[in-house]
């Protein structure tokens, strides 16, 4: 158990190598690692973008479904309002026809 470690020129260049070597395979194995991870994270910076987006896009198609709605119900109201102007219009001439538009406007308020 007593033996000496003697440090020769051989020891030091083989202790350099392995020093080289592992630190080579250090640097290959992290360039694989990165190369294996960056495209996970380029796909969730994308997929965050989008998720952004996609929440933005529903507001706004909350605000338009809203103003179709008010422009909905205003066309009821207009169509109500020609409805009682052609059932005022009866009275007067070409009653035929406005009856015929009367029922017409009447089957398509109806049906919405």
């Amino acid at each position: 158990m007593n033996t000496a470690i003697t440090i020769t020129p051989a020891l030091i260049v083989a202790i350099c190598g392995s020093i080289i070597t592992i630190s080579g395979a250090a640097t290959v194995i992290f360039n694989i690692a990165t190369k294996i991870i960056a495209p996970n994270e380029l796909q969730n910076k994308r997929l965050d973008e989008i998720e952004l987006r996609l929440v933005e896009h529903e507001r706004y198609f909350g605000r338009d479904l809203e103003r179709l709605n008010a422009l909905e119900s205003g066309t009821r109201v207009t169509q109500k309002a020609i409805l009682a102007l052609l059932a005022h219009a009866i009275d007067g001439n070409d009653i035929a026809s406005l009856k015929d538009a009367k029922k017409d406007l009447e089957k398509y308020l109806i049906e919405r």
